[in-house]
């Protein structure tokens, strides 16, 4: 009985392989006899080399069956595909009691609960979409319920995960104003991993707040420093903005604090993302509507770039509810782009990272930078390691558009105290020499076998005055002289809104006002344009009103919360990274990890 179930089992799995398969493997077998008994033969006794051989031959062809037709390996190779891997961590560490844990500055009592760039996608040869779902990560909650404290200073269960991103020290109260409670950190579900809280910092006096991390003001050399500066209105003035500029970006900000979901998140579907409109003729089945991550990471960076952070400034509790929603999208990975499709999935990455790293550089917030440090080893993975490039998945050749995001979470990790990899810049100064186009090498086209586009000049340009800035070298006045009138040929206009475009063109310039007089009428030129086309173009009335309409070239993609955070930005431009010619803050950077000049 055993035998003929056993004759059967062989049977039926003979029955389920393909048709190519089976013939594949008929062929071997009759081989295999064929050869077999030719060794066993008069001719294959006076021959043994020859025996030999024929049956290498025949544990060749075997082996080549085998790779043809038995699959080794199962999972989505790569592609996020596949069903989701539940990860849970439990700490057995035993601890010793409670961690006594000095409060930061305060942050209004709140309850704890994708955007995707405008260039999705500049070419036509994109691969077909994919759907991709995270691996689900516990993270550990960063702004908890307040509870009275007993004393001026807030103690953590032992078994509570990360503290809150802010707390406030007790006061004693006064009749003017009593000042809130501290918060204390809930102990999480016993499948929540513990991270340790930072060390204790001794309590203030009765009106002192303690900050928690280092760095709430950024020093002098910090490519930061004017965010928070008392003069920053006339340091603005100085360098092209005005009151006019200044109020459109508070109106902003107050557009995008009232959009943010209780969950910290800026939902890109409610706000009209994923809207298909064929860009350039490449259809990319919605792009952008679940990229909440990429959406939630552009509204956090235009507080963060008028220095607003999670422990200073007038939306602390804004920030620190989209900082926590971007680090619960973090997969075991390293992965920040949540549950996003093919073409949105790389661009949510690096703009969550960059949103992550620049926070954790403006504050030096300590519980920021496990995140950040795991979202830079997928950066660094995703690295082409020959291209030097990026595009949507780890092991793509690159183009053009994904630079420039990677570049700056990169450069903004580097600041934060992130060591990167000297070869990630040379890497990305190969990239960009690949797609270098124009007389003398200041245009640059999308992939390295395209042409030249407007937008990619602009991004090309402000990508090589970052990693000019790491990598030192001369300056090649000549390529970004022609890549100036390129810009300087395609202002902004107010019925041609192209905010992408705007954003890193404004970059670059700005970056580059103080090179010569030509580069500082150049700027000049640009700002006019960019100052009146952004300003008129903003909503001034309604419930949209500070918002600006996604009627720009990949609004579609975005949505309003796009649109908002990016002409944002650029109306923040005059402050929000002091030039390195001005500040001087390339010296700063330790010696570890100066790069070869």
């Amino acid at each position: 009985m055993s035998a003929i179930l056993l004759i059967a089992g062989i049977l039926s799995r003979i029955a389920a392989l393909r048709p190519l398969y089976l013939a594949v493997w008929c062929s071997l077998a009759v081989l295999s006899v064929v050869l077999i008994v030719s060794t066993r033969s008069h001719w294959g006794r006076r021959r043994p080399l020859y025996r030999c051989a024929v049956l290498s031959l025949l544990v060749h062809l075997i082996l080549v069956g085998v790779t043809m037709t038995v699959r080794l390996v199962v999972g989505d190779n790569g592609a996020g595909v596949g069903p989701p891997i539940h990860v849970r961590l439990v700490d057995d560490v035993p601890r010793e009691g409670p961690i006594t844990l000095a409060a930061p500055p305060p942050l209004p009592e709140i309850d704890s609960a994708s955007t995707i760039g405008e260039a999705t996608v500049e070419a036509d040869d994109s691969p077909p979409e994919l759907a991709s779902e995270p691996l689900p990560m516990e993270a550990p909650p960063l702004i908890e319920p307040p509870a009275p404290a007993p004393e001026k200073k807030i103690v953590l269960d032992e078994r509570s995960a990360a503290p809150p991103l802010a707390a406030v020290v007790e006061e004693q109260p006064e009749p003017a104003a009593p000042v809130a409670e501290a918060p204390v950190a809930a102990a999480p579900p016993e499948s929540t991993p513990h991270l340790p809280a930072p060390p204790t910092v001794a309590a203030a006096g009765p009106s002192e707040v303690v900050p928690e991390a280092p760095g709430e003001t950024p020093p002098a050399t910090s490519p930061y420093a004017h965010r928070n500066a008392p003069n920053r209105l006339e340091y603005a003035e100085q360098h092209g903005g005005s009151v006019e500029t200044e109020a459109a970006v508070a109106a902003a900000l107050e557009w995008l604090a009232h959009a943010q979901s209780p969950d910290g998140r800026w939902d890109a579907s409610r706000f009209g993302a994923g809207q298909e409109l064929v860009v350039l003729g490449q259809d990319r089945g919605g792009a952008g509507a679940d990229a909440d991550s990429g959406i939630s990471a552009l509204a956090i960076l235009a507080f963060l770039g008028a220095g607003h952070s999670h422990q200073q400034g007038d939306y602390q509790t804004n920030v620190a509810k989209g900082l926590e929603f971007l680090m619960r999208c973090q997969s075991a990975d390293g992965r920040l782009s949540g549950d996003t499709s093919l073409y949105a999935q790389m661009y949510c990455h690096s703009m969550a990272s960059f949103a992550l790293a620049e926070a954790l550089a403006m504050t030096g917030d300590k519980r920021l930078e496990p995140a950040v440090r795991r979202a830079v080893g997928y950066s660094l993975r995703a690295q082409h390691p020959s291209t030097g490039g990026w595009r949507y998945r780890i092991g793509d050749t690159g183009d053009t558009s994904q630079m420039g995001w990677q570049l700056m979470s990169l450069w903004s990790a580097d600041r934060a105290g992130i060591e990167i990899p000297p070869q990630t810049w040379t890497g990305a100064a190969r990239f960009l020499r690949s797609v270098e186009r124009g007389r003398y090498g200041g245009l640059a086209s999308y992939r390295p076998d395209g042409p030249p586009t407007t937008p990619m000049t602009a991004e090309a340009m402000y990508c090589r005055e970052v990693v000019g800035e790491l990598l030192g070298g001369a300056d090649d006045g000549l390529a970004f002289g022609e890549a100036t009138a390129q810009l300087l040929a395609a202002r902004p206009e107010p019925g041609r809104v192209n905010l992408y475009y705007w954003y890193y063109a404004t970059l670059a310039l700005h970056y580059r006002q103080s090179s010569n007089a030509e580069a500082t009428a150049a700027w000049q030129a640009w700002n006019s344009a960019l100052a009146s086309a952004l300003v008129s173009g903003q909503v001034a009335a309604g419930p949209e009103a500070g918002s600006w309409p996604p009627n720009c070239v990949w609004g579609g993609y975005g949505g309003r919360v796009y649109s908002t955070a990016v002409a944002a930005m650029c109306l923040e431009v005059y402050y929000r990274y002091v030039p390195a010619a001005q500040a001087g803050w390339t010296a700063s950077r330790p010696a570890s990890r100066r790069l070869p000049q």
